[in-house]
């Protein structure tokens, strides 16, 4: 599946879903495409739908609380059908992945760049927290609620960012002995098939079309 095309249609689903007032039965259409493409995930892609919807269900809970069950319902149905869709379209692409595609839509060299750099460091910052953890649960540090613990969280923080920031410098360094240009270049093309043609097709079908509403 072409990533290119699956963010123009997840651009027009997300949209159509979230400014809705009511679900739609029309809405499923696409999403049944990527079922079909998806089959031997599908197993897979609804488990991570499950844990996502843990923060989900605490939002709709607190709607429902102030007599709105109806608005409930719909927020999570809403959200469940945008974060499913999401998982169907960039299951097994990793942020890099959808940088380039980014880049493939010629929506800006920088705006990709950004994008790629901000999921870079994230990455940075996700693995060097793993590490520190892992040095202080071999070290058997042991959190409480004293001052001793609040210190070691705080220094923790702190080299978390003295670690991003040296990092920055150096990737700063090296973009300027490569002679980077704000550009960036990937070896594979994706090519346009039927389905990503289909797919779009079936998004904007959604803004026309109207069939029996759910909710």
């Amino acid at each position: 599946m072409n990533l290119s095309c699956g963010l123009i249609a997840l651009v027009l689903f997300s949209f159509k879903v979230a400014l809705s007032n009511s679900i739609d039965l029309i809405f499923i259409l696409p999403i049944i495409l990527l079922g079909i493409i998806r089959y031997k995930e599908i197993f897979i892609i609804f488990k991570n739908l499950f844990f996502l919807n843990l923060f989900i269900v605490l939002v709709g809970i607190s709607v429902s609380l102030y007599g709105n069950f109806h608005q409930a319902l719909v927020i999570f149905g809403r959200s469940n059908l945008i974060i499913l869709f999401s998982l169907l379209v960039f299951h097994k692409s990793n942020a890099f992945d959808v940088a380039f595609a980014l880049n493939r839509l010629k929506i800006g060299s920088k705006a990709s760049s950004i994008f790629y750099f901000c999921i870079k460091f994230i990455e940075e910052f996700r693995y060097e927290f793993i590490r520190l953890k892992k040095t202080l649960k071999a070290r058997g540090f042991i959190p409480t609620t004293s001052l001793f613990t609040y210190k070691i969280y705080a220094n923790l923080v702190a080299m978390l960012f003295i670690n991003a920031f040296y990092k920055a410098e150096i990737l700063e360094k090296t973009f300027i002995i490569r002679n980077f240009k704000g550009r960036f270049f990937h070896q594979h093309k994706q090519k346009i098939g039927f389905v990503d043609i289909l797919l779009i097709i079936l998004c904007i079908c959604i803004y026309i079309f109207h069939i029996k509403i759910v909710l």
